[in-house]
């Protein structure tokens, strides 16, 4: 019997892997057996560093505290629903798929990160390592315009003994028995010739090849900018240096088809939600920015140490702005109509601040409110609001003026001396002829009036959000 393993890595906390043997096919004459390339992590062995398949992308898998890593390929986006479909392989949905990361380098904080909508596994596979079955489609949020793809190959393939192809993924770069750790975020790949064909293809790693953590990653065939997928990583047999197989697209082209031609499902607020906040979506992007920022990244790692808000805002008193901004977007920017009525968005400042109770209030969020929305997240305006203007530099901060301006011109009835429009420049009251009038020309404001409130608690599932950030954006130890 050769023994088998998954190409899948299984992972502690976030990335950490180990080998998950499989079910052996019997081989009269060998001693170990076939590994899956998936629920288990490391690189292609002796591969070079792939910068060309960005569609190439990792999946992390999650099942209580252990999950795993995969490896997968975009194949097809509607960039009009931001709904993109991954071909993988079916055992790499054994654990279920929690996100979609694309980059060269996913430690990298630049990496993008798609939120898993649906996932399914080919009916016809029933567990076993060397099913020619083993393929899955599954469904991501975020995709647009730019996102890249590889499509699958046709019916005919093309493919014999001796066809030239490329292998992608993110799987582990030494060797099961050598001991060494199994972590690895870089993508990579490996010219090889088919050894075998049939109703999978298969190839000699004798000098270099798939292993754990390429699972579901791609076989391709063809040049640059035309190529196609042709296989989809399953298993190793020996050490990853023996034979590497993976099921042949055209094989499973049926169910493959099927699941891509599947309708796209109705935007909610969960769907709006899972959008808005991968890829370059709206609320991903402000994500982002919190966490390269020095007070906003800051402030987070600080709560993610387990101190208190108060005292993480003693450290980083800008970085609440941004932080609430990012957290409550879905609420207050990507998803409000999808999301209005739900319970996390009641909760949540419409403007993305807690103004005070009143007709000032109700003519700012009616008039002003987007004008609100851009002092709430910037860091300096937010502090000038929840302390009425304390500081020297809520004189001269620009979101603040522009609110100010905004509710001193359309809100004057009902915000003067509220202390909302301190700041604003000059109003002119146009007269009858078009020009300025008397008195009334201008309007000059005052630092008096009502008290500030702090916002609520950011909606749980953006803070998710947020905190899956930080994380991709911290570099792993190798």
């Amino acid at each position: 019997m050769r023994a088998s393993c998954l190409l899948a890595v299984p992972v502690i906390g976030l990335l950490l892997g180990a080998c998950s043997a499989g079910a052996p096919p019997s081989d009269a004459g060998g001693t170990a057996g076939p590994e899956r390339t998936g629920q288990t992590s490391s690189p292609i062995i002796n591969g070079q560093l792939d910068t060309s398949h960005q569609a190439v992308v990792a999946i992390v898998l999650q099942s209580g505290s252990q999950g795993g890593l995969c490896s997968g390929t975009i194949v097809k986006t509607d960039p009009v629903r931001h709904i993109g479909w991954v071909a993988l392989a079916a055992h790499c949905v054994d654990l279920p798929p929690v996100y979609v990361l694309q980059g060269d380098d996913f430690s990298q904080s630049n990496v993008l990160r798609y939120d898993v909508i649906d996932y399914k596994a080919d009916p016809r596979y029933g567990g076993a390592v060397g099913s020619p079955y083993d393929f899955a489609v599954l469904r991501i949020a975020g995709v647009d315009a730019s996102t890249p793809t590889i499509p699958l190959a046709s019916a005919s393939d093309g493919l014999a003994v001796g066809t030239s192809v490329v292998s992608v993924g993110y799987g582990r770069t030494s060797l099961i028995s050598s001991g060494a750790g199994t972590e690895n975020t870089v993508r990579r790949r490996v010219s090889k010739q088919l050894g075998q064909v049939g109703q999978m293809i298969a190839y000699d790693m004798s000098s270099n090849g798939i292993c754990q953590g390429d699972s579901g990653g791609p076989v391709l065939v063809g040049s640059p900018g035309s190529e196609k997928v042709v296989g989809i990583h399953s298993y190793v047999q020996d050490d990853c240096n023996g034979t590497g197989v993976s099921g042949r697209v055209s094989f499973g082209l049926s169910f493959l088809s099927g699941e891509l031609a599947k309708a796209v499902p109705t935007e909610d607020c969960d769907l709006c939600g899972k959008i808005a906040n991968s890829g370059n979506g709206t609320c991903a992007a402000a994500t982002r920015s919190c966490l390269a920022d020095k007070d906003c990244g800051g402030y987070y790692e600080c709560l993610s140490s387990g101190a208190t808000k108060a005292s993480c805002l003693v450290k980083f008193p800008k970085a609440e702005g941004p932080f609430n901004a990012a957290a409550n977007c879905q609420c207050t920017q990507a998803c409000t109509t999808q999301c209005k009525g739900t319970f996390e968005c009641i909760q949540t400042p419409k403007c993305g601040y807690k103004l005070p109770a009143g007709a000032c209030s109700t003519c700012t969020e009616g008039a002003c409110c987007d004008e609100a929305l851009a002092c709430a997240s910037d860091g300096t305006c937010y502090v000038c609001l929840k302390t009425k203007d304390a500081a020297p530099e809520c004189a001269t901060n620009a979101a603040r003026k522009a609110m100010a301006t905004c509710v001193a011109s359309k809100c004057k009835a009902d915000c003067e001396g509220s202390g909302l429009d301190t700041g604003a420049d000059p109003v002119v009251d146009p007269g009858a002829d078009g020009g300025p009038t008397g008195s009334g020309a201008t309007t000059t404001t005052t630092t008096s009036g009502c008290s500030m409130t702090r916002s609520s608690s950011p909606p749980r599932f953006a803070l998710m959000a947020l905190a899956l950030g930080a994380l991709l954006a911290r570099r792993r130890r190798k």
